[in-house]
């Protein structure tokens, strides 16, 4: 059903102007054997090793006559870069993909996480949707424009970057070495979503322009030493133990950013009544949003974690030995800002929620940050027309993600960021980025190029 569905979307819509010299199916395959390629590297992070991608990429670029920039921002780490020129008259687009995926260890998949395997209308594999897929999408979209020979207004740049699911060190090092190389308008980045229903049909496009903050934060107690057999009060495991009660009782107020109130507004047109109502409750709230229409969305985690900030308790360290008392036990809170709160108001949240002036609350390195993207401009008129002409009345929801992306530094750098992967798949499937058996539906491949490859042209030709 899923596939079926697909072929549809990518075949059926209403006639229309298609650009010119691409053929879709042979530039699918192409980035199909690309991407096969870029999970068989196995860029595991850590260490990374994404010079083995770079050094893949690079050698398709050179086989399409395009030159490609590699650097190195550690040992066996490396950056791509790759343009083509314009004729100068507008400024630069910039498709952005990280080449590094998260490890499987511990992970039991039904097949090698490291080479793309066909199961039941889907390819499975590390990296397929998390983000060699756009990666080799976005590659080969360079390729096919180089080679059909289309006049461009604005240069199109593609920069495969690495260490994105650690820190975004390799991005991080291209604005503070290279900026000249990615400078642009504007920039096309994971984090956005073509969203498939159940049925397996396109049900509406989830548009990044913002992304919360990422804080970690270390909760520190201390307490006396001595040997186990004589238990003292003030035990740093009990202190730590009993803040964090505290602390996973609290949670922080339902607020409605400018974003999360057009995404609101957007998706309810696509949902069931109830679920709907209580969306379109919270997009007209003036000020706070209604407690009924907050109750109602905060049934689904998700979408309450759309409303508020929030900080969980993610690993926890204490003593040294067993039969010792602990001098320290520490854990680690993992907190995602809404953008416009300050990691010091969300740390005088936490020190009040756990009461206790002997528990330490210590925000530990910062992750980066960067204002939301407009919700208007040149890339949201264009994907509002590319998406018009391949899948009409389907709906464009503005998003803000719970995750980080390297769209928070481009942003910090004032580069107008958006997440619009262009890889169709569900919700579900989506959630399978770092877990077991992550996987793309076949068919999206074809309906993906041919979204980029035309999204490209609408913004640069």
């Amino acid at each position: 059903m899923l596939l079926v569905a697909l072929v549809i979307l990518a075949s059926a819509s209403p006639a229309r102007t298609e650009p010119t010299g691409v053929d879709y199916d042979t530039a699918t395959a192409a980035a199909r054997a690309l991407l096969t390629k870029l999970v068989a590297a196995d860029t595991s992070n850590p260490p990374g090793n994404e010079e083995r991608a770079v050094t893949i990429g690079a050698a398709r670029l050179r086989e399409a006559g395009i030159e490609a920039e590699t650097t190195e921002f550690a040992p066996g780490r490396q950056n791509l870069v790759a343009r083509l020129r314009g004729n100068g008259s507008g400024r630069p687009i910039l498709l952005l993909a990280h080449t590094d995926v998260v490890g499987t260890a511990g992970q039991e998949w039904t097949s090698d996480p490291h080479v793309v395997t066909p199961a039941g209308g889907f390819l499975v594999g590390r990296g397929v949707s998390d983000d060699l897929g756009m990666a080799a999408l976005a590659l080969e979209v360079l390729v096919r424009l180089k080679q059909a020979g289309i006049p461009l207004e604005r240069d199109v740049i593609l920069a495969w970057t690495g260490d994105e699911e650690s820190g975004g060190a390799g991005v991080r090092w291209l604005l503070a070495n290279r900026r000249a190389a990615i400078d642009a308008e504007l920039a096309l980045n994971e984090g956005g979503d073509l969203v498939l229903g159940d049925d397996g049909k396109l049900e509406f496009v989830s548009l990044q322009t913002a992304e919360k903050v990422y804080q970690d934060f270390a909760i520190v107690a201390h307490g006396p030493t001595g040997h186990s057999s004589v238990p003292l009060a003030e035990n740093a495991i009990y202190r730590l133990a009993g803040a964090l009660d505290r602390l996973g009782r609290q949670r922080f107020p339902a607020r409605v950013l400018p974003v999360t109130r057009a995404y609101f507004a957007a998706r309810a047109a696509v949902e069931a009544p109830k679920l709907a109502a209580a969306m379109r409750a919270i997009a007209g709230a003036k000020q706070r949003p209604p407690a009924d229409a907050v109750k109602v969305l905060d049934a689904d985690p998700a979408l309450a974690a759309s409303l508020r900030t929030t900080c969980v308790a993610t690993l926890l360290n204490g003593g040294t030995r067993q039969n010792a008392l602990p001098a320290e036990a520490t854990a680690n809170v993992n907190c995602r800002i809404l953008p416009d709160e300050s990691v010091a108001s969300v740390r005088a949240a936490l020190i009040r929620a756990i009461g206790d002036p002997a528990v330490e609350v210590r925000p530990t390195e910062e992750f980066g940050f960067g204002e939301p993207s407009p919700l208007d401009g040149p890339a949201p008129r264009a994907i509002r027309t590319v998406v018009g002409e391949m899948w009409p009345s389907v709906p464009i929801v503005p998003f803000m993600s719970r995750g980080a992306t390297d769209s928070r530094f481009l942003r910090a750098a004032g580069i107008p960021s958006y997440g619009i992967g262009p890889i169709a798949m569900t919700e579900g499937d989506a959630r399978r980025a770092h877990g077991i058996d992550e996987r793309i539906p076949e068919a999206s491949l074809r309906a993906g190029f041919e979204f980029l490859y035309r999204l490209v042209v609408a913004l640069a030709h």
